[in-house]
């Protein structure tokens, strides 16, 4: 027997982090088939510029921030606070990182959108109801869905101003649109309107494809633990710092 710490023979079986053994490859990801350079459709190919007021609420909204980072959790980013993650945003713009499988499911009156991170699930009904009164207001807005043949249509509104996609509003009105074009693709669009931003609205498109296995349980528990240490650590380094000023 070795030393303690010392793993002998069974160091090099063990010590190993292979992503490929569980199936996470990145050689085998799959990707929609397409040259196109841009998100954007429509003759611009461009986001239309934001409003001068837009720009002045936006600026407003991180001056009051500013030197506030630290003071309390409510003064953390979402994503930091596992309550929104970039992946399950919407209108669901392509990530970079993991964690993006998108698992639907239709059913009587109801379709549900279940993301892999943050365990999201959206619920999205199709049964001819209209919006939720315009005082109540959510995250990720009020969705409401209908058929348009076999398209997907999802109206949503009803969003606070705390979503601020690129710089949004409480005005923020989203048409999402999902069209299956294979048994193994589809495609998403989405256009975008928001009065108090844009002068007009403006529309993307993403081909998505099927993922292969399970979506996997996902937890946020770095947020859910280390906020106390974050404003710890902040309260340790004004400390610190009172004292340096008072030498």
């Amino acid at each position: 027997m070795g030393e303690e710490g010392d793993l002998g023979a069974a160091a090099e079986q063990t010590l190993r982090y292979d992503l490929s053994l569980y199936g996470f490859d990145i050689s085998k990801v799959s990707f929609a088939a397409t040259r196109r350079t841009s998100l954007i459709i429509g003759p611009e190919g461009v986001v239309p510029p934001m409003l001068p007021e837009a720009r002045k609420r936006n600026a407003e909204r991180a001056a009051r921030n500013k030197g506030h980072e630290f003071d309390s959790y409510e003064n953390r980013p979402l994503q930091e606070r596992c309550i929104l993650m970039g992946q399950q945003r919407i209108p669901m713009m392509p990530q970079v990182n993991d964690n993006n499988e998108l698992q639907i499911v239709q059913g009587q009156g109801y379709v549900t959108l279940l993301h892999e991170i943050n365990h999201d699930i959206r619920v999205i009904p199709t049964d001819g109801r209209p919006h939720l009164p315009q005082s109540v207001r959510q995250y990720q807005g009020n969705p409401v869905g209908h058929w348009e043949g076999d398209t997907l249509v999802i109206d949503t509104s009803n969003f606070t101003g705390l979503t601020n996609f690129r710089g949004s509003g409480e005005k923020l009105h989203l048409i999402e649109r999902f069209t299956r074009t294979s048994p193994d693709s589809l495609i998403y669009r989405f256009t975008v309107e928001d009065p108090e931003t844009w002068d007009k609205s403006w529309t993307a498109e993403i081909p998505w494809t099927r993922a292969k296995g399970p979506v996997y349980e996902w937890a946020c528990h770095e947020g859910n633990t280390m906020i106390s240490t974050i404003l710890n650590g902040a309260r340790v380094a004004e400390a610190d710092a009172a004292r340096n000023a008072a030498k």
